[in-house]
């Protein structure tokens, strides 16, 4: 990062009465080369000591950070500017586990350790992922976990991006070396790359599945309200979530919450008019640009509500190869529905198989079957359609005789079934026998031989293809 000396930094702030803080601070101190910066006017009666590095400032500040409710405009006062604070600081918890966590702050309720109740800070998405990765892959033989933690404390009233990073949970890890240099690292490190932003509902203090999810998606969170906080929550607090953590999409971490908390909250966010992703739909988007991902979902509950998408891997290969940067470059279309729904009667599991190579996206219900609704480039429908109705017809042929004239689009479909009536007819009983003659062996009833041809009756169906209709 070039720095010009007026451009606003990143600020990170160490409190002189946090032992944690003062060993990242220490470290910080050690990893790069620091200026001495003249703060003695302003408002700045709290900060000790600041330090200038490129791209970078480093504050000290007397007391806890926790109760530096306005520290933006402190630091802007005292002339460094800020774009993004980090503040370094220790994770304490009566376990005393090894943990290295970020967090946001915020108060759902009473503010009873910093900052204003009923009010949540501006998080800093794109810099809680990359610092949480960089801890995480730091930390591999440690000994420490690497977590994110909900949304809880002060500072509230701020108004740049904040982002706690943390060492946790004793005496013994604050003054850990191997954390201190962990953490530092993870901060001087920080990449802000942008990628989907989540707010959650649900889970404990330790958000262990919004973490998990953030680790193996490309995606980051905002806010992230536990389950204890979530009977204070109303719809003011969930759009200041929203608007806060400036949210793509939500998600609940459904195992924790009660149903009641899910109905309550789902039905907030629809009158927000937010998107609710479950973890499958998240691992789904990879690969995908969000606002086109956002898109086909909206197209997917429009066409067929309540319906999965299937993006299958040929759909998503061709997103990645083409340019598709506007949503108008995705259309949707029910597919020729006589040979879609004849082909999937015969074996589903092939015609699955077919459209998971083709450059098709497409719905399943919730009960397992398939409308017939895809999703394509705009321009690719015809070859698309045209592609599939080969391979349905190709998956006929192998359970009927098929007979297609191309130049009618018409398919004929015949078909032998065995026809119970005629085998009683016949004098076979209902029963062995009859298992004998669907699997074409013969019988003999009543001192006669029937073969499995005199109880089987051809069917013919005519289907007329061409029937795609765009919706």
């Amino acid at each position: 990062m070039k720095d010009n000396g007026n451009e606003p930094r990143i600020t990170i702030i160490c409190s002189n009465v946090d032992k944690a803080s003062q060993n990242i601070m220490e470290h910080i101190l050690k990893m790069r080369d620091w200026d001495p910066v003249n703060i003695g006017y302003g408002d700045c009666k709290e900060f000790v000591c600041a330090y200038s590095s490129e791209g970078f400032w480093l504050v000290e500040i007397d007391g806890h950070h926790i109760y530096q409710d306005g520290i933006d405009r402190k630091l802007e006062a005292c002339g460094l500017k800020t774009r993004l604070i980090v503040v370094a600081s220790k994770h304490k918890s009566k376990e005393g586990n090894r943990v290295l966590t970020a967090h946001f702050t915020g108060n759902c309720g009473n503010a009873e350790f910093g900052g204003r109740s009923r009010e949540l800070s501006y998080p800093a998405p794109f810099a809680l992922r990359s610092i949480l990765l960089n801890m995480k892959k730091m930390a591999v033989n440690t000994g420490y976990e690497v977590t994110m933690e909900s949304t809880h404390h002060g500072p509230t009233d701020v108004r740049l991006p904040m982002v706690y990073t943390e060492i946790g949970s004793a005496e013994e890890q604050w003054e850990d070396p191997i954390a201190g240099e962990i953490a530092a690292k993870a901060i001087l490190e920080m990449e802000e790359n942008k990628v989907p932003i989540a707010v959650g509902f649900g889970g404990g203090h330790y958000a262990k599945r919004q973490s998990k999810i953030l680790f193996e998606n490309n995606i980051t969170f905002g806010h992230n309200i536990p389950n204890h906080q979530l009977d204070g929550l109303d719809i003011e607090l969930v759009q200041q979530a929203i608007e806060r953590s400036n949210a793509d999409f939500a998600y609940f971490d459904r195992r924790a919450m009660s149903s009641a908390h899910k109905q309550k909250i789902t039905s907030i966010i629809k009158e927000l008019g937010l998107q609710l992703l479950r973890e499958s739909e998240i691992l789904d988007m990879q690969g995908l640009p969000w606002h086109i991902y956002s898109h086909m979902l909206k197209l997917a509950e429009r066409s067929c509500s309540g319906s999965r998408l299937r993006i299958t891997y040929g759909f998503r290969q061709m997103i990645s190869d083409a340019t598709c940067s506007n949503t108008e470059d995705i259309e949707v279309f029910l597919m020729d529905e006589g040979i879609f729904s004849e082909a999937l009667s015969a074996d589903k599991n092939k015609l699955i198989d077919v459209l998971e190579i083709s450059n098709l996206a497409y719905l399943e219900k919730d009960n397992g079957t398939l409308p017939g609704i895809m999703i394509c480039m705009r321009g690719k429908e015809k070859a698309s359609t045209d592609m599939l109705i080969d391979e349905c017809i190709k998956i006929l042929k192998e359970h009927y005789e098929i007979k297609y004239i191309p130049e009618e689009m018409t398919l004929y479909i015949t078909e032998e079934r065995f026809d119970p009536e005629i085998a009683r007819e016949l004098g076979v009983p209902p029963g062995p026998m009859f298992a004998e003659l669907k699997n074409g062996n013969p019988v003999t009833a009543n001192g006669r031989i029937v073969e499995p041809l005199m109880v089987y009756t051809k069917t013919t169906r005519r289907i007329t293809l061409g029937n795609t209709i765009t919706l």
